[in-house]
């Protein structure tokens, strides 16, 4: 089963997001004091760059995407490989690969796998430090960390549980002079000093040591109005219930490994489920990629229900215990087994019937091409496809924005009037851009329709006909 990288057309709205902005970038626009923003810009400047050494088209950028997905397997295999062994890696990065959704981000020009892949290196060198205690790691996981933070913000609450594992409070002796605790302090200032660091330097590479923009469609009274508190719980009990009851109890029976037989390295990936579900609960909105934020821990969860039973073949004494433990692992296992090809097909984007419609409106974009300085959509990867641009200030068209007011019908026309674009393709937020008085009767007083392009809404300057 293969994810159609070059035959969909678009695997999410925010492809075309993303893929603007690392076009605008290669333009010369300048992050957030021209092209506008609310997510870091690490990851559009990291797409230009690859644009510019593998080509510049959907199915690269879609690549870079899949690279870091396998990645992310990989590390993340690694990490537990170094805990529990081969095996329960194994039904880890399996468990992950097949979770909800994966499969679709996991190829999709989006930023949340990127971010992920990012942190879970930084864990495995975190990891790796804990064993052997080589400061070079935690310079490195720091970097990384940063990293990740500078592709999306939503990783920043793994960092009081990575905290908590390098500031080791068993090892601590409350009775003894200050030199031994300060060495237990020096990894976690190490690792905290690398991390601002690198942040500081990317944010300042990219304009983005002002907030305003990044924070003003995340926080504040807007977003908690526009959004429903009971989102996040609804998305979250539909997918477990619907698609990955499998990850769930495998998961529960892994955090009852991890407390029954103390195995307390697996306290990480419980205090990571805990706290991403919180966020995810509380958090407003919720988007379907969010689940990757516990999908990895549960994942990860889904390798500690396995240990029982791979542990069975090295007990070397009969105990009943064990071998209760290990029948309800492999029950779990086997039930997972079963449940995962259909699963996983479903989960696989399948090809839309007919995209003659959409390469129809791509095409008509194309006729006008030389005579085109700028495309007005809200569907920025027609713009993409047809390699045009769209003004900067719009290359972030989405939901939130609008709801959270940060772009209103007032500047639409405003942007309008002040970029005179050759075309416009209107298809995702027609409601909001006909409303406008003032839009409605500026397109229609110096742009044609389009009457044969279906897709979308197509207009093209009247001296251009």
């Amino acid at each position: 089963m293969i994810v159609p990288l070059k035959e969909e057309f678009q695997l999410n709205f925010d492809e075309g997001l993303q893929l603007m902005r690392a076009s605008l970038y290669m333009q010369g626009y300048s992050p957030q004091t021209e092209i506008w923003s609310d997510q870091p810009f690490f990851f559009p400047a990291l797409l230009s760059l690859w644009f510019s050494i593998v080509g510049k088209s959907v199915f690269s950028a879609r690549l870079l995407t899949v690279t870091f997905s396998a990645l992310l397997i990989w590390f993340f295999f690694e990490t537990i490989r170094i805990s529990l062994g081969i095996f329960p890696a194994l039904i880890g990065a399996i468990s992950l690969a097949a979770s909800s959704g994966f499969i679709r981000f996991s190829s999709a020009v989006m930023i949340g796998i990127p971010s992920l892949s990012l942190a879970v290196i930084s864990i495995y060198f975190l990891f790796i430090y804990k064993k052997s205690k080589q400061k070079y790691l935690l310079i490195i996981s720091g970097v990384l960390f940063a990293l990740s933070l500078k592709i999306k913000f939503f990783t920043v609450f793994l960092i009081p549980i990575i905290l908590l594992v390098l500031f080791d409070v068993n090892k601590i002796n409350f009775e003894s002079n200050q030199k031994p605790r300060s060495k237990l302090m020096y990894p976690l200032l190490l690792w905290i000093i690398s991390l601002v660091v690198i942040f500081l330097i990317v944010s300042l590479l990219f304009n983005e040591l002002s907030y305003q923009q990044l924070f003003g469609t995340h926080f504040g009274e807007e977003i908690q109005a526009a959004f429903t508190m009971k989102n996040g719980f609804e998305k979250l009990s539909k997918v477990i219930i619907n698609k990955d009851y499998y990850l769930f109890s495998l998961a529960i029976f892994g955090i009852l490994v991890v407390f029954v037989r103390h195995r307390w390295e697996g306290i990480f990936p419980v205090a990571w489920l805990g706290t991403g579900t919180l966020l995810i609960l509380n958090h407003r909105p919720v988007w379907p990629h969010h689940y990757c934020l516990i999908a990895i821990p549960m994942a990860w969860l889904a390798a500690y229900a396995s240990v029982p039973f791979f542990d069975l073949f090295q007990q070397r004494e009969f105990r009943l215990g064990n071998y209760f433990w290990a029948s309800i692992s492999l029950i779990l296992m086997i039930f997972a087994l079963l449940t995962l090809k259909p699963k996983v097909s479903k989960d696989i984007p399948s090809l839309q019937k007919n995209y003659e419609p959409q390469f129809a409106v791509i095409n008509r974009l194309i006729e006008h091409k030389n005579s085109t300085k700028w495309l007005f959509t809200d569907v920025p990867i027609y713009g993409f496809y047809a390699d045009l641009l769209v003004p900067p200030e719009i290359a972030v068209f989405s939901t939130k924005r609008i709801k959270t007011g940060q772009l209103t019908q007032d500047e639409v026309y405003e942007l309008l009037v002040k970029y005179r674009p050759e075309q416009i393709l209107i298809g995702r937020f027609k409601g909001f851009i006909y409303t406008s008085s003032d839009v409605d009767s500026y397109i229609n007083k110096f742009y044609s329709k389009s009457n044969d392009i279906s897709a979308v809404d197509h207009y093209i300057l009247k001296s251009l006909k």
